[in-house]
């Protein structure tokens, strides 16, 4: 059960949503700029108010910080310079083909130059309950948007992951899938398995190829021990370089859209 509930400070107040479910302690979590609090099935809402004032500063700091990034993060709007492995490319959403002239029945999304052409039907109604046309647009940019990065990620990650197991006598390299995560770039299971978050391709390409180096020395290590680092510097040396790039611009590997 999920439910809003509001700190006990009306000057500085919490808002966070509270699940409960079968657990023994009591966890706080702050993503894209929301408190969750998820707490045992049967403790005191006096209990769970308590914890959450003990941490309010924390909480309020982590909610501000994230606030100030998320204007950081893309949309796929009509004109949105957006990077692609090091590459930028400005983002052009059109009603009409830009060959014929034509309304646009079909969308479709296609690279010419340094310009991302996306071609989606004029919406001419507020569909869903949405009221402005803009952002159902928007929305609909953004999910074909989403489905070609995958594309993307699949053609040059797949590739690359591959290339390097073969390189390092990996032959435990069992699938390779995509999915977008909020906490984890990538992970590679014991089973051989990895999966990769498709947003990384927004990154440069030399951060791209670190989280590929380090999911693949996964698969001969199934830990961070010294021995896997040890393997990931051989495999990538500029690991450090790489890992303070997404300490600063990590952040900004997501795709925005007030919609979805």
């Amino acid at each position: 059960m999920t439910e809003s509930l509001l700190g006990k400070d009306s000057e500085e107040t919490v808002n966070f949503n509270l699940v409960r479910s079968r657990r023994r302690t009591l966890g706080i979590s702050v993503r894209r700029g929301v408190v969750e609090v998820r707490a045992p099935l049967k403790a005191p809402k006096s209990w769970i108010m308590e914890c959450v004032e003990e941490k309010k500063s924390w909480i309020a700091k982590q909610v501000s910080l994230q606030k100030l990034q998320l204007k950081d993060v893309y949309r796929i709007t009509d004109g949105t310079i957006i990077p692609l492995l090091g590459d930028t490319l400005s983002i052009r959403i059109s009603n009409r083909s830009r060959l014929s002239g034509k309304v646009v029945k079909r969308a479709s999304i296609s690279i010419s130059e340094s310009t991302l052409w996306i071609d989606i039907p004029p919406s001419t109604s507020n569909e869903d309950g949405i009221t402005s046309i803009a952002l159902l647009q928007e929305e609909k940019a953004t999910r074909l948007f989403l489905k070609w990065i995958k594309t993307q990620a699949e053609s040059y990650m797949s590739q690359t992951t591959k290339t390097l197991a073969e390189k390092m006598a990996l032959d435990n390299l069992n699938s390779i899938s995509y999915r977008r995560t909020t906490s984890k770039w990538g992970h590679c299971t014991s089973e051989g398995n990895i999966q990769y978050n498709p947003l990384l391709m927004l990154a440069p390409q030399f951060v791209v190829d670190y989280i590929i180096a380090h999911e693949v020395c996964h698969l001969r290590h199934a830990n961070h021990s010294k021995r896997f680092w040890s393997l990931v510097d051989k495999a990538y040396p500029q690991r450090n370089h790489a890992e303070n790039w997404l300490k600063q611009h990590g952040h900004r590997l997501a795709i925005e859209c007030p919609t979805l």
